[in-house]
């Protein structure tokens, strides 16, 4: 009885283990260009990342682009889901296979997964045992002599974000990756606004800057019945 016990729950820490890694690797999300979805699927925050620094639990949503977020949020549950995003990468990805070809970034760094908190206004709040990280975005800004394993050695990261954890991802993106902006890391709490972030989509080089939003983000149609399949096993 004990021996199948313990197999059981070496069982379940491997599907946990691996539910995990699908997630944490972005494969459940399209994020490496959020310009693509229509405006009123991302709402830019103001002035301080409170929630990430864990200095409040959960913000208002006032704005006028942040209630129209809201509505979609609660009709489109199942194909898209709303996260909460720190630091973005955005600017102009140059690759040569032959010919010179552009890829554009505009994608966060790091996110949790978010909800909407209703009493008389409306609020966002954040998974805060599930900070990820956007490692597909990741690979595409490696240096090009770096090897993608390097991504095995990426900062491990613990909510609330604090400037110790960000000095130790400025060392690792100075090493491995192209970005440029890293002192941007520095700025944080305190985060750029939406528009100059728009704006750093053409930039020549992708840069890390240091801002916060709400997005309601597709999932991946794969992804949907893979963690359908989890949750109904109630793994």
């Amino acid at each position: 009885m004990g021996k199948t016990a313990n197999m059981q729950g070496r069982q379940r820490l491997l599907i946990e283990y691996f539910r995990r890694c699908y997630q944490a690797d972005s494969h459940d999300l399209s994020l490496s260009n959020i310009a693509r979805l229509a405006e009123n699927r991302c709402s830019f925050i103001a002035e301080q990342d409170y929630l990430s620094s864990g200095e409040l639990y959960r913000i208002p949503l006032l704005d006028a682009s942040a209630k129209k977020l809201i509505e979609l949020a609660d009709a489109y549950r199942k194909e898209r889901q709303l996260i909460y995003t720190s630091f973005f990468i955005c600017g102009q990805l140059s690759s040569q296979n032959g010919v010179i070809n552009q890829r554009k970034l505009f994608a966060p760094l790091l996110y949790f997964p978010a909800r909407i908190y209703r009493e008389d206004n409306s609020f966002v709040e954040i998974n805060t045992t599930d900070l990820r990280i956007n490692f597909s975005v990741l690979r595409l800004v490696l240096k090009p002599d770096i090897d993608s394993e390097v991504m095995d050695s990426f900062p491990q990261l613990q909510f609330p974000l604090d400037s110790s954890q960000l000095a130790d991802v400025g060392r690792w993106l100075h090493e491995h990756s192209l970005l440029c902006g890293l002192e941007e890391l520095g700025r944080w709490p305190s985060l750029q606004s939406g528009t100059l972030i728009r704006d750093k989509t053409n930039s020549s080089q992708p840069e890390l800057i240091s801002a916060a939003a709400i997005i309601l983000a597709d999932r991946s149609r794969g992804s949907r019945g893979v963690l359908h399949d989890v949750r109904a096993a109630g793994l």
